[in-house]
């Protein structure tokens, strides 16, 4: 069986060829995703991302001259630098946070200086409207993209990005330093 056999069985929604397509090219998929991710289950997870492109892509798919086993790669090698990317992401944010929540020993007045600092923006934000508050307090705290929130909240994310900007607004007039 050659690949236009197999496009035009995936093609006619037939799921024996997607089975077919798993048997020969699934390993090769596999060693593609392994030597990015350098883990196995993130190259099987790839993997079946890649096969599951397959199946929906299935209508769209033209034979090329060396098959599908071009695209099965190439689809795989991105799902799995996607992943590692994500990962990646995840890492450096869950490192600003400990290192935030964990600060290094500090000199008696930066302390000081610092927990005044807290006091007056817990203060300022108390201040703000409560619909504004709550879009900073996710965004900030919470780590949460405006479309997130505004899927959170309900919102649209045009209101939730102009309550985000009139909250940070009112915040700096309130912090900011009075010169005498």
């Amino acid at each position: 069986m050659d690949d236009t056999d197999l496009i035009r069985r995936l093609g006619d929604d037939d799921p024996a060829a997607l089975e077919d397509a798993f048997s020969r090219y699934a390993r090769r998929c596999k060693a593609v995703a392994y030597r990015v991710s350098q883990d196995d289950a993130r190259a099987e997870d790839a993997v079946q991302e890649a096969f599951l492109a397959l199946w929906l892509h299935r209508k769209g798919l033209v034979v090329r001259t060396a098959g599908i086993s071009p695209w099965l790669v190439t689809v795989t090698r991105n799902a799995a630098l996607a992943a590692l990317r994500s990962d990646q992401r995840r890492g450096r944010r869950e490192e600003r946070v400990f290192e935030q929540e964990s600060p290094a020993v500090a000199e008696p007045f930066d302390s000081v200086s610092a927990k005044a600092a807290s006091t007056q923006v817990r203060a300022a934000l108390a201040e703000l409207p409560e619909e504004q508050r709550n879009v900073i307090a996710l965004a900030y705290y919470k780590f949460k993209t405006m479309r997130e929130i505004a899927e959170q909240t309900g919102a649209p994310l045009g209101t939730v990005k102009r309550r985000a900007q009139l909250g940070l607004q009112r915040l700096a007039r309130v912090l900011r330093p009075q010169v005498s």
